[in-house]
């Protein structure tokens, strides 16, 4: 009685480290290892690049990542993993406006002080009237380029992303085997916004002339990393996105793809 009693203290003793060491353990065997969140993002990199250069007057601005850190198992069988990322593209007048005239006030307030320490009011006067008319005349600049573009561009780039959509025939702006590009007019009349949504998947659009709809589904794949579908999303001034939307190189987009899921 008395070992029953003692093998039953050492378990309950035992017991939360059990479960926690259970707990660290089924966690830990859902992880991605680095060299496959790598993998999607090196993908999501030569998918950003494939877009090319931007339309003539704006700048990258900065890359967004959404990489995925677990893989799942749906019935014993891998399923699809999430990826993304996003490209900002500001109106490149606009933003050297921005960055000359913040430079300018670092310039102009060392000559100031320069001026001030000699007591020379007069050329502190003379210093601070030209730094006026120098940061009107580039803000000027930046407005008229921002009237121009009216808007910035977002690039967004999504792998194995769930999506079932109609087909408008009149909203077709790009169409070849294994690619679709559908635009999307975005608020009232007279709005320059749009967003251009260009479907990427080798098997399902093959033939986009026979589709009625988009149809790409996530499931059972072979790989942790596996890329079954691609969409990538232009939003920006009309005329810009879609004319770039055109420009991908859709060859090296449907590169990244390695698995259909049906």
């Amino acid at each position: 009685m008395k070992i029953l009693l003692n093998i039953a203290l050492a378990l309950a003793v035992a017991a939360p480290g059990l479960c926690q060491a259970g707990e660290e353990a089924a966690q830990k065997k859902n992880l991605l290892t680095r060299d496959e969140v790598t993998v999607f993002k090196k993908k999501l990199v030569t998918v950003l690049d494939a877009m090319g250069l931007p339309p003539a007057g704006f700048a990258r601005q900065k890359d967004d990542f959404n990489l995925p850190t677990e893989f799942y198992l749906e019935k014993g069988k891998l399923v699809s993993n999430q990826a993304g990322a996003r490209r900002h593209f500001a109106i490149k007048g606009l933003k050297e406006a921005e960055a000359a005239n913040k430079q300018a006030g670092v310039d102009y307030q060392k000559k100031i002080l320069e001026a001030q320490a000699k007591g020379d009011y007069q050329e502190m006067t003379r210093i601070m009237q030209e730094m006026q008319t120098k940061t009107s005349q580039t803000t000027l600049a930046g407005v008229k380029a921002q009237e121009e573009k009216k808007l910035p561009i977002e690039v967004q780039v999504e792998f194995n992303r769930s999506e079932q959509t109609g087909i408008d025939p009149d909203l077709v702006v790009v169409e070849q085997a294994g690619v679709l590009g559908l635009k999307t007019q975005q608020g009232e009349e007279g709005d320059p916004k749009e967003t251009v949504t260009l479907y990427f998947q080798p098997v399902t659009l093959k033939d986009t002339k026979t589709l009625s709809q988009i149809e790409l589904k996530t499931g059972p794949v072979p790989a942790k990393t596996s890329v079954s579908s691609i969409t990538i999303e232009l939003e920006g001034p009309a005329a810009d996105v879609e004319a770039w939307a055109a420009r991908v190189d859709f060859k090296k987009v449907l590169a990244q793809i390695d698995a259909t899921v049906k």
